[in-house]
């Protein structure tokens, strides 16, 4: 009887392994996907922690910098109405008021050109965007866009 005992506990351990092995492997696979959904959050917490400090950052700065202007105080007008420091705006170049004024003015690039001071290839390259002009060369852009179709034709017939 002591062999059939061994031989049957044998038979139950096997039998008992393989359904382990089966029930493991399912497990294994489920924990080895959780692992990798766990090393996904890490990176977008690490990624979006980036942001957040670069965030703050930016705060600081735009911070200090409001912090370092001179508060606007309000001034008093002759008529004795208290009015507000007027700060000038900047002037932004726009390559396609640049484009639709010399289209108003019905003139060629040319033309435009010769009215700015400048050569026909910068004038092509302003209106297309590829380049933008000069600060010293932003200020006659300004003024050209300021005037008139005729006074326009007058500066190019000098």
């Amino acid at each position: 009887m002591t062999a059939f005992s061994e031989s049957f506990r044998s038979e139950v351990a096997r039998i008992a392994r393989k359904d382990n092995k089966k029930e493991m492997s399912s497990l294994r696979k489920a924990v080895m996907s959780q692992r990798g959904d766990v090393a996904a959050l890490k990176r977008d917490v690490k990624e979006l922690a980036g942001q957040v400090r670069s965030l703050a950052k930016a705060l600081e700065r735009a911070m200090a910098t409001a912090e370092r202007r001179p508060p606007q105080q309000p001034v008093e007008g002759a008529s004795g109405q208290v009015t507000g420091k007027r700060r000038k705006r900047a002037f932004v170049f726009s390559h396609e008021a640049l484009a639709a004024k010399r289209k108003a003015f019905g003139m060629t690039q040319n033309e435009m050109a010769r009215l700015l001071g400048v050569s026909t290839l910068s004038v092509y390259k302003w209106e297309k965007g590829q380049v933008t002009p000069r600060e010293a060369q932003l200020v006659r852009v300004r003024e050209v866009l300021k005037m008139g179709v005729r006074e326009a034709r007058k500066q190019i017939a000098e």
